[in-house]
């Protein structure tokens, strides 16, 4: 595991973070629900805190923050309908940013990505209804 050195708040977007290592900058959220991985992504632990590192090869709205996305209305107490919800990847970052009075509406058609979503989303994540 890389030696952290740092984590910052991100410089245009609330409760989004960069975690800076030995491997460089990564997008984080602060995971709300602590000691638990959606999709083994890797936690960190710092300053008595738990972030999930966000992987923009797995979540096309982390890779456009990185690409230098200018407007993202997602912030702490939103309520977001997340339209293709699949198993959870995107969405769980989503509820982290949300927070605990925020609200995720996570809607999925297919039977197989849901349970997957209800697993290992739903069920430890308050702030999200899987529709």
């Amino acid at each position: 595991m890389p030696r952290l050195t740092s984590i910052g708040p991100h410089e245009s977007f609330e409760a989004i973070y960069w975690v800076r290592d030995e491997l460089g900058s990564r997008l984080a959220t602060l995971n709300l629900a602590p000691g638990v991985k959606v999709y083994g992504e890797q936690l960190v632990k710092f300053g008595g805190n738990e972030y999930r590192i966000w992987d923009p090869y797995r979540s096309k709205l982390a890779a456009s923050i990185l690409k230098g996305l200018e407007s993202l209305p997602i912030k702490p107490g939103s309520r977001v309908l997340y339209l293709g919800a699949a198993s959870g990847t995107t969405c769980s970052h989503v509820s982290d940013i949300v927070g605990v009075k925020g609200r995720v509406y996570a809607v999925e058609f297919a039977p197989r990505v849901m349970r997957e979503l209800l697993s290992k989303v739903a069920q430890h994540r308050v702030n999200v209804a899987p529709i």
